[in-house]
This record gives C-alpha cells, sequence and structure tokens, in this order.
C-alpha cells in the first residue's frame, strides 16, 4: 500500500502523488476525475488550475483508497490568484503550446521529405515505363510498388499536416486576443455575476435543507465563489480602461433610439427598442434580434456623432 498525498492549489490544480504502479490507486482516482500525467509522473484533474478545488470528489477519493489500505492525506488551499498573474500563466503556457506546434511542424515536414525520397528510392532502380509480370514472376515487382506508394502516402500525409501547424498558431493567438476583447469581457463578466447568484441559491438551499456531505460542498462553494469574484474584479478592471480609452461603454438608451442605425457585427441595422441591457433591432420579419449594448460598434443618428464613422472617413482621408 502508498502513502498519497492529494493537494490542490490554484497554482497548481489538483494533484496525488505518491502512487505506485500496481497498488490499485489508479482505478479508484480516475473513477473521481484524475488522470495520469506522464510529464509530471503524478495523478492530475484536468482544467483544475485556478479554480476551487472539488472537495467532494477529493474527499470521496480519499476515503475509498482508505478503505483499500492506503494512506491518503488532503491538503487544499483555495486562494485564488489575481488575474494579472492567471492571465501571465495562461499565456505562457500558450506559447509553449505554440512553440510545441511549430516544432512538430517542422519535425513533419522532416518527416515528410524523408519519406518521399525513401519512395523515390524504392523504386529508382527500375526502367521507367517496365510492365509488371504476371502471376508469381512479377510479385516481387508488385510489393515494391505497393510499398513505395504507402510510403509516399505516407509522406503527403505528414505533410499535408505540417502546413496546417501554422493556421493552429495563428488560430490560438486569436482565440487568446478575443478573449480580452471589452465585449466578450462584458459578456465573460455577466456570466461569472450569474454563477455567483447561483452559488449564493445552492449555499441558502444547504441552510433549509443539509445534506450528509453539506459542510464539503458549502466550503466548495465559498472557494468557488472567491475565485468568482477575483476573477470578476479583475475582468471588471480591463472593461474600466476600456471606457476610459472610448473602446467600450459609448452606446446605451441614454443615446440609443427607436430608428437609429447602429453597427453590430459589421452590419448597420436599425434599432427597434433600446432595453436597459440589450438593443432590439429589426430583421425585415415580424421578430427582433437582441444583443448586448457590448455588441454595439457604432451609431449613425441626428443627436450623436458617429465616432467609428468619423474615424474611418479621417483614416482614409
Amino acid at each position: 500500500m502508498s502513502d498519497i498525498e492529494i493537494t490542490h492549489t490554484h497554482e497548481d490544480g489538483t494533484l496525488a502523488t505518491g502512487t505506485d504502479k500496481g497498488d490499485g490507486a489508479g482505478p479508484i482516482l480516475k473513477r473521481y476525475g484524475f488522470r495520469w500525467g506522464y510529464s509530471i509522473e503524478a495523478y492530475y484533474v484536468r482544467d483544475s488550475r485556478d479554480r476551487a478545488a472539488r472537495r467532494v470528489a477529493i474527499n470521496a477519493a480519499a476515503e475509498e483508497l482508505r478503505t483499500d489500505g492506503h494512506t491518503v492525506t488532503v491538503e487544499i488551499n483555495d486562494t485564488p490568484r489575481d488575474n494579472a498573474t492567471v492571465r501571465a500563466d495562461k499565456h505562457e503556457r500558450l506559447e509553449d503550446r505554440r512553440t510545441g506546434l511549430a516544432a512538430k511542424g517542422q519535425r513533419l515536414a522532416a518527416e515528410s521529405a524523408a519519406l518521399h525520397a525513401r519512395s523515390d528510392a524504392m523504386v529508382e532502380h527500375l526502367p521507367l515505363g517496365q510492365p509488371v509480370a504476371p502471376g508469381r514472376k512479377g510479385r516481387a515487382h508488385r510489393n515494391l510498388l505497393e510499398r513505395s506508394v504507402d510510403t509516399a502516402i505516407k509522406g503527403a500525409l505528414a505533410a499535408g499536416e505540417a502546413e496546417r501547424m501554422p493556421a493552429r498558431i495563428v488560430a490560438s493567438r486569436r482565440a487568446e486576443a478575443r478573449a480580452e476583447r471589452p465585449d466578450v469581457v462584458a459578456r465573460r463578466v455577466a456570466k461569472m455575476e450569474a454563477d455567483v447568484r447561483r452559488l449564493d441559491r445552492r449555499m441558502a438551499s444547504l441552510t433549509l435543507y443539509p445534506a450528509a456531505n453539506s459542510d464539503a460542498l458549502r466550503e466548495q462553494y465559498e472557494g468557488e465563489r472567491a475565485t468568482l469574484l477575483e476573477r470578476i474584479k479583475g475582468d471588471q478592471e480591463l472593461l474600466d480602461q476600456a471606457k476610459a480609452e472610448g473602446r467600450f461603454g459609448q452606446y446605451s438608451r441614454d443615446n440609443v433610439h427607436k430608428h437609429d442605425l447602429v453597427r453590430i457585427r459589421g452590419q448597420w441595422r436599425t434599432v427597434a427598442r433600446a432595453n436597459a441591457k440589450t438593443v432590439a433591432v429589426t430583421t425585415g420579419y415580424s421578430w427582433t434580434d437582441n444583443y448586448g449594448w457590448e455588441e454595439v460598434k457604432g451609431l449613425r443618428c441626428g443627436h450623436v456623432e458617429d465616432t467609428d464613422q468619423a474615424a474611418a472617413e479621417t483614416a482614409t482621408d
């Protein structure tokens, strides 16, 4: 039996160390969401970094391991890291992944060239256009041609995969940049605020209807709530900075009116109704489309100058 230590921090996530091959701990840990990490030589829970510990699952795994004869210690530190540190850490991991993708593309390109060269070497001694003899006499010839074609196909597949690596790197950079856009940040804040309210209701229900694991659940919810509040605080700072720079929050029902034109997702749409959190635009049918104010990128009306349009005209001039 093994001395197993289950730990959780926001920097490293949830880890289980001290297991030995064949000690029976692996199947138990896997039932509770752990998986083996070859690079760290320990069990870990996927996507557990910078998130609250799943205390119920951790406690259940520890209890089952103890029943199986293992010695288990559990250490949980649910102190969330600030947003700047989280974003910097995530950016570093993404850059490491992009570096790995670039290296993979180079390896695949070299492998493709080697496979094509091997395919050519298999048949270079054969006269061009030499027919294949029928039956057993031509078996070696046919086998050689088939191996050459199969090797060339493998080389083509490797080349195709290598050509996709730059696009994957570009897509990764675009996704990271999109996550920092003010409109995306605003939607993320709204979702996290809804999650906080959901956690408050769950904690209130634990008071009204206690369960067997109420203490662990309450600690888990409190950790999730603290993490969400830290993320909301950091994202709200980004929004405040964007507002100060004039990149977000210029439009609301205070300056947008019915029949005005607003630019949403690259198209000018006619306003049907301006609400507190959303703007309804006409569709040409009997219904309207609703968008959050963070989606509005330009305005055309007689009350407010369209700053986007003015900037575009200045750039053209």
